[in-house]
């Protein structure tokens, strides 16, 4: 792919990202069942549009993981935040984060998608496959906690404290005295 075929393949995922970003923000109307519907809707033209530029091998992780954040179907949740982390792999492989900042947000988002594909996991009833996920989740929470104040964030999501409380949600482990 030449330079400018990737740049407007980019920005065609950037425009696709920001419209279901406002399309989002347009669905607090205060009916809860117009408003999850109109979400639906969006989520769906979002997933084409990050489906699309997947198959034109244009894919970042960060689409992904907007796209699995509002995605409902537990299964598609999974996959997409799957995708996410084999993006992120594949973004740092190419260009490693350099400043707090990026790096920040490179672990925050390894373990974000880690916790989210261990909470589905959690809800749907598979404890083994919920504790792989969030005992992976717990060091780069912990890595991204620790880089907070470093990277200039300002808030705090709680990430690392979630992903302990759903691990001391998981039953025992059979055999375990």
């Amino acid at each position: 792919m030449n330079p400018d075929e990737d740049f407007l393949k980019r920005q065609e995922l950037g425009e696709a990202m920001a419209t279901f970003v406002q399309k989002l923000f347009a669905t607090r109307l205060g009916n809860d069942e117009e408003d999850s519907g109109m979400r639906r809707v969006a989520t769906e033209e979002y997933r084409q549009a990050v489906e699309k530029a997947a198959r034109q091998n244009m894919e970042m992780s960060l689409a992904w993981h907007t796209l699995a954040v509002w995605t409902e179907e537990g299964k598609e949740r999974i996959g997409y935040f799957a995708n996410a982390l084999e993006c992120l792999r594949t973004e740092e492989d190419a260009s490693p984060p350099e400043t707090a900042r990026t790096r920040w947000s490179v672990v925050h988002l390894r373990a974000d998608c880690r916790f989210e594909i261990g909470r589905v996991h959690f809800h749907e009833g598979a404890p083994a496959a919920a504790q792989q996920f969030l005992a992976e989740a717990l060091p780069p929470a912990q890595q991204a906690d620790a880089l907070r104040a470093e990277a200039g964030i300002e808030h705090d999501d709680r990430l690392e404290g979630k992903i302990a409380e759903l691990l001391l949600q998981l039953p025992e482990e059979e055999g375990a005295a």
